[in-house]
């Protein structure tokens, strides 16, 4: 556990268990750690005979089976974050349903009816949430403490936003079915003008991932196939344009130029559209999977 704590933080460790526990993953945090050294020696291994095989140079077989083994670790990290990002979307999209569904009860209704009904309207995990609430309650922490729970637990803003309407509404005596109504209307409100915003943010979105991972590997390698399938020995007999090992060298350093390009590419791409989603952990899982697809097709295309 210690070098658990190690590796995360203890703060983090605890919170990375929080998030662990919410995506359905048992075990904890020792088992995850578990699964992600067997995978890291695995994919070491499996690397290791690849390119021993391939008869690759001395330098790329000892660094790059090291290097897809220490990735191992923060892209298992990565995933378990944005499995644990679309559950709290979800609960973001499903709780003003929800709340105005609750606000058909008649005035004066106790807020442990309230919960309760939002605990058994089977609506995944918002439902659940709620039902971890109604159970707190009877085991006796007070409704505030119980509720501001949910928060903390989901660290999102619109959630966040809920629940402290709810026990503003709980505190000041208010009617709850219009505080319901209210919240859920401002929430339904402020999906709309989100979705709207990501409507348009979206054409650039798989514009970019479309033009990185098809159309620029897919011309480059096109142009390198061209240039392969030119003969060049008929201008080096008339003594026109440069000798063999100069053109060899040149065509080299373009090949060279071009793979760099595309991974450069793919990096950029990837970062800017994590930074329009404002979240840039996503940057390493757009480009783990756009910097080999774009690679491949840039080799593919030389075959044309």
């Amino acid at each position: 556990m210690e070098a658990i704590n190690y590796v995360f933080g203890r703060g983090r460790a605890e919170i990375f268990s929080l998030v662990l526990e919410q995506n359905g993953f048992h075990g904890g945090i020792k088992r995850f750690w578990k699964i992600v050294v067997l995978q890291a020696v695995g994919f070491y291994l499996l690397s290791l005979a690849i390119l021993l095989y391939l008869n690759f140079g001395e330098l790329i077989v000892i660094a790059v089976p090291f290097i897809v083994a220490t990735l191992i670790f923060p892209l298992n990290y990565l995933i378990q974050s944005f499995i644990n990002e679309n559950r709290k979307r979800e609960l973001e999209n499903i709780i003003p349903d929800m709340l105005l569904q609750a606000s058909v009860f008649p005035k004066g209704t106790p807020i442990m009816k309230i919960i309760s009904y939002l605990a058994g309207t089977k609506q995944g995990s918002l439902s659940s949430e709620f039902k971890k609430c109604q159970n707190e309650i009877e085991r006796g922490a007070s409704v505030e403490e119980a509720l501001r729970n949910i928060s903390k637990r989901n660290k999102s803003k619109i959630i966040g936003r809920a629940v402290r309407l709810l026990v503003q509404g709980y505190n000041s005596g208010a009617d709850l079915c219009d505080i319901l109504k209210e919240t859920a209307e401002d929430m339904m409100e402020t999906n709309n003008i989100l979705r709207q915003r990501m409507s348009t943010l979206i054409v650039e979105k798989y514009t970019l991932l479309f033009a990185g991972g098809i159309i620029v590997p897919l011309v480059l390698g096109l142009l390198v196939g061209m240039v392969n399938g030119l003969n060049f020995s008929s201008m080096a007999e008339l003594s026109i344009g440069m000798d063999s090992a100069q053109r060899t060298g040149i065509i080299n350093a373009a090949l060279l130029g071009n793979i760099l390009y595309i991974a450069e590419y793919s990096i950029i791409a990837s970062l800017f559209i994590a930074n329009q989603e404002n979240n840039m952990k996503k940057a390493l899982i757009y480009a783990t999977f756009l910097m080999p697809a774009s690679l491949a097709v840039y080799h593919l295309a030389q075959m044309l």
